[in-house]
This record gives structure tokens, C-alpha cells and sequence, in this order.
């Protein structure tokens, strides 16, 4: 009986573990896209007309480094600008360079 009590411990420990390891490195939902289109996330420069591009359903903005790391440290930004793109589940593509972030976003959807 102690046998078993203990090995119900270790388990109860290590899945607390796993779940606390999954949710830290999870992104933010509001981050992440709907369905099949893209989301942004901007620093440093804002996207004009951001509704026009096909594919990408929203865009969050921030003017300044400092706001972004530290809103977001996980994601750890270095520079500005700088553009990340996600999908439903993840991040998908990483720049400095606006013009490639829409490429992607353009040849991707």
C-alpha cells in the first residue's frame, strides 16, 4: 500500500511539472491567428492599411521595444522593428524586414 501511495505522488509531481513546463513556453492566445489566416505582431513600425492584406487577420502593435519585452519576454526581441508572424499555433516566421514578413504571409495563405 505504501508502495503504491508513493508512486501515485510521483506521479502527481511530475504531471504538475509537464503542465507548468507546456503552459510557460505556450504563446498568448491573443497573439495567435484564427483558422488559416496570419496574425502580427509589429515593433517598431506599424502596418498601413493592415485590413487590405489577404491572409492576415490581425495585427498587434507596439511602438517601442522596451513595451514589447516586457509584455512578451518569451518571445525575446532584440531589435526594432521587428515582425513576427503566427498561425494558429505557433510562430511561423521571424524578421526585421517588413516587406518580407508580407512576402511570406503573400506566398503562404
Amino acid at each position: 500500500m505504501l508502495f503504491i501511495m508513493c508512486l501515485f505522488t510521483l506521479c502527481a509531481a511530475c504531471s504538475n511539472i509537464t503542465w507548468k513546463k507546456q503552459y510557460e513556453t505556450s504563446l498568448p492566445r491573443e497573439l495567435l491567428a484564427d483558422g488559416e489566416d496570419y496574425s502580427m505582431l509589429a515593433v517598431g513600425k506599424d502596418i498601413d492599411h493592415s485590413e487590405e492584406i489577404i491572409g492576415l487577420k490581425k495585427v498587434r502593435y507596439f511602438s517601442s521595444l522596451d513595451q514589447v519585452k516586457e509584455e512578451y519576454p518569451d518571445l525575446k526581441i532584440k531589435k526594432s522593428p521587428f515582425f513576427i508572424v503566427f498561425n494558429d499555433k505557433e510562430v511561423v516566421f521571424r524578421t526585421s524586414n517588413l516587406d518580407k514578413a508580407l512576402l511570406f504571409i503573400k506566398e503562404k495563405y
